[in-house]
């Protein structure tokens, strides 16, 4: 019996799209109540939201507000209360950003996912009215966009 041997040549080609996903945690209840004392110093929540950050690309995480001002109900409420009243930090360092409705980056990374050292953090969240606004329930909705550095 005759054996007969062939040679031959597969080419193959991986296409790998742009992943890049975000989990967000509230580690605080959102409704802040102040105390007589915090109106003058600010009301600050440590770690207020954990993020995990999955990335075959190096990204930016970007924060902002959804509108410029708080929405304002309640008769003695102010119709003007900035987003800025709020400003928010990686935890860790010292800069808060007050938030306004154009995105500021809050953090950077690396490609990987959550094991990825700086892919997993926290942010702080510090809410500084002052008494410079009546009293009454403000609401505002923070923005988180992640993108491509």
């Amino acid at each position: 019996m005759a054996q007969y041997s062939f040679n031959g040549t597969i080419n193959s080609a991986i296409s790998i799209q742009s992943v890049m996903e975000f989990t967000i945690t509230n580690n605080a209840s959102p409704a802040i109540t102040f105390t007589s004392a915090q109106y003058g110093s600010g009301y600050t929540i440590s770690n207020f939201n954990s993020f995990n950050i999955k990335s075959n690309q190096l990204w930016k995480l970007g924060v902002s507000s959804a509108t410029p001002n708080f929405s304002a109900s309640g008769t003695y409420a102010s119709a003007n209360m900035p987003a800025s009243v709020i400003g928010v930090v990686k935890s860790g360092q010292s800069s808060y950003i007050q938030l306004s409705s154009t995105d500021q980056v809050l953090a950077t990374g690396n490609r990987g996912n959550t094991s990825v050292s700086g892919n997993s953090f926290n942010m702080d969240l510090k809410a500084t009215p002052g008494y410079n606004y009546g009293p009454g329930i403000y609401n505002l909705s923070i923005v988180y966009t992640l993108t491509v550095q």
